[in-house]
């Protein structure tokens, strides 16, 4: 499947995830905050002999990255720092663009994109999609996109897609895409990230 394909209709249980445009996975990792004594390409095997333990802790930080055309993503297994505030997704879009999804059970689902180490629009479906929602300084720059996708940002209607499948939606507009075999099975880049400096491990 294409794009964010196989996602749809799957009970994934948190999603977070981070593209940058015209980056290696290498070079989003790095700017992401990765430790670079766990930075290696490894197999399913052996990501699982290293990680497997703590794969889905929130302070472990363990995330895969690779391409999809243009974009470069990151997956985080366990974590969600992509969406915890503005400085990791300003830093990774420095100089290109970059992406933040990001899905939990609440249920919520959050699309935030930034260019040029700015954030400008966010988007999150737990407060709403409504133009009193939304921040970055643009915030209305997907609108026509909302539109055609049959969501009605005025009304807080989402449309025939759900909360997932909006957002996700939304993103493949973009280019972006993920492979899952990249993700569960290839041959992948891997690491623990850095947490925040506010956040201790």
């Amino acid at each position: 499947m294409s794009g964010l394909g196989w996602m749809y209709g799957r009970d994934l249980p948190l999603v977070s995830v981070t593209f940058a445009r015209d980056l290696t996975p290498r070079r989003l990792l790095e700017r992401m905050g990765a430790d670079p004594a766990t930075l290696a390409e490894r197999s399913g095997a052996e990501f699982h002999e290293d990680f497997g333990d703590i794969l889905f802790e929130d302070d472990a930080y363990v995330v895969t990255a690779s391409r999809y055309g243009s974009w470069a993503w990151a997956w985080e297994h366990g974590s969600w720092l992509c969406v915890e505030g503005d400085e990791l997704l300003d830093a990774v879009s420095d100089g290109t663009a970059a992406l933040a999804l990001h899905a939990n059970e609440k249920p919520m689902v959050e699309f935030r994109y930034a260019e040029n180490g700015r954030l400008v629009t966010a988007l999150n479906t737990l407060r709403g999609i409504g133009p009193e929602h939304r921040s970055g300084h643009d915030p209305h720059r997907f609108d026509p996109e909302l539109w055609a996708l049959g969501a009605l940002p005025d009304t807080e209607e989402t449309g025939p897609l759900g909360l997932r499948g909006l957002f996700y939606r939304l993103a493949e507009g973009l280019g972006v895409g993920m492979d899952q075999a990249d993700l569960h099975t290839g041959k992948a880049l891997s690491a623990r990230l850095r947490p925040r400096p506010d956040r201790t491990t």
